[in-house]
């Protein structure tokens, strides 16, 4: 298996073409026996205390006591079964392999194993991160056993949207909803100051970082007033269950799901926002 910088990095389309050509049947088992093969390799060179443990949905990769591995072993396998029930029309349910976990002894090799999925930036400071690339799995720096299950949740929502074309504003706000209702870590609550936070924030200009994306990236107050109006948004378009969930199957990046939003809410983006902070020019503009 080809390594760089002393990690095992599979070439995970020619270990396809392989799998591609044995009876379907098969097809589960193969791919288990190659990221188990992967991560057995990336344990030994990381060294002890480092060692894979598996469970009926998962292989993790952890440096941690048996209490603790099994500790998030098991609550991982529960908030699944749990996000499944709560995405249901949205999650992916069937996946090639066991999902993947690995958990980092430190925020030094976390970013040395992670960096090498941004060959063309910086690695962003977080709690941990699903890498959709390739066989998509999810890393986490070692933290107390509390902000691990955290981000579990969180990751492991964004783990089962990976196949929806969704903008990431969708995707972070059902990922933070998602967290506070497995774990209660974050209730919503717009406070009156936090409120004038956000009507200083939010301009023509700055709403459009948000439905593209961009605001989620940034480095001042901006990124948490991001996940918080990604929340809002959720809780307002979510009143109505099936219609979100259609909404959701539809919504695109490509236009911040304006375009599902017209169709399924027969109203702009725009219109969400202005219930917020009042009349504006809230709508996504792409392609302008």
């Amino acid at each position: 298996m080809p390594s760089i910088d002393g990690y095992p990095r599979p070439d995970w389309t020619a270990i396809g073409d392989v799998i591609s050509k044995s009876p379907e049947s098969e097809a589960r088992d193969l791919w288990c026996a190659a990221a188990r093969t992967w991560l057995e390799l990336t344990a030994k060179h990381l060294g002890s205390p480092y060692r894979v443990l598996e469970t009926p949905s998962f292989l993790f990769l952890m440096p941690l006591n048996e209490r603790d591995a099994g500790l998030i072993s098991t609550f991982a396998e529960k908030a699944l079964r749990q996000i499944l029930v709560k995405l249901e029309g949205l999650a992916e349910i069937d996946v090639y392999g066991k999902r993947v976990i690995m958990v980092f002894a430190t925020q030094d090799a976390y970013y040395a194993y992670s960096a090498y999925f941004y060959p063309e930036g910086e690695h962003p400071l977080s709690a941990g991160v699903f890498l959709n690339a390739e066989y998509g799995h999810i890393a986490i720096p070692f933290a107390d056993i509390a902000e691990i299950e955290a981000t579990v949740a969180h990751e492991l929502t964004h783990d089962c949207l990976r196949l929806l074309p969704i903008p990431l504003w969708l995707n972070e706000g059902l990922a933070v909803t998602i967290e506070n209702e497995i774990c209660g870590n974050h209730p919503l609550r717009m406070e009156a100051d936090r409120l004038r936070e956000h009507a200083e924030f939010w301009n023509e200009d700055t709403i459009q970082e948000f439905w593209s994306g961009e605001s989620f990236g940034r480095v001042d107050q901006g990124i948490g007033l991001s996940y918080e109006l990604a929340r809002y948004c959720i809780r307002a378009l979510a009143h109505d269950l099936p219609s979100f969930i259609t909404f959701a199957q539809r919504a695109s990046a490509a236009d911040g799901g304006e375009a599902a939003a017209m169709e399924v809410y027969e109203g702009s983006l725009g219109g969400l926002i202005e219930q917020f902070f009042g009349p504006g020019n809230w709508s996504p503009r792409f392609g302008d």
